[in-house]
């Protein structure tokens, strides 16, 4: 809840959304899941969900957040490598993300040689 609080996100998620989020991702059959602590302290996370497509079998990473006052110390970045680690180990071919396009998180996400996709883009619909 944190971690989307504030600067870029503006997220105001509830302890029921949030938790609810969480048991989604740690259900999913195949999920991988890596955290950081500081001490006995959970720090950040990163969870990558299987996604097969016409490119093989590959991992989206659904959700990586880190607390505040821990980011921009290389947490992010050290999840990330040790989820594509763990996806390489079990045969996934490729690893996807949706965020946003432009500013730090693009930045962040480039310096960790994420592309960003010249052929998709997110589309959304409220239902009613």
């Amino acid at each position: 809840m944190e971690a989307y609080a504030k600067h870029p996100w503006h997220e105001e998620w509830t302890i029921d959304n949030a938790v609810s989020r969480i048991d989604e991702l740690t259900t999913t059959p195949k999920c991988l899941a890596v955290a950081a602590f500081d001490g006995t302290q959970p720090i950040g996370f990163a969870f990558g969900l299987p996604h097969t497509s016409v490119m093989g079998r590959g991992i989206h990473i659904a959700e990586i957040a880190i607390r505040p006052n821990h980011q921009r110390a290389g947490i992010g970045s050290r999840l990330l490598n040790h989820l594509e680690a763990e996806a390489r180990i079990l045969g996934f071919v490729f690893v996807w993300l949706v965020s946003r396009s432009t500013g730090g998180v693009a930045e962040y996400y480039k310096s960790n040689d994420y592309e960003h996709s010249e052929k998709l883009c997110v589309y959304s619909k409220k239902l009613k």
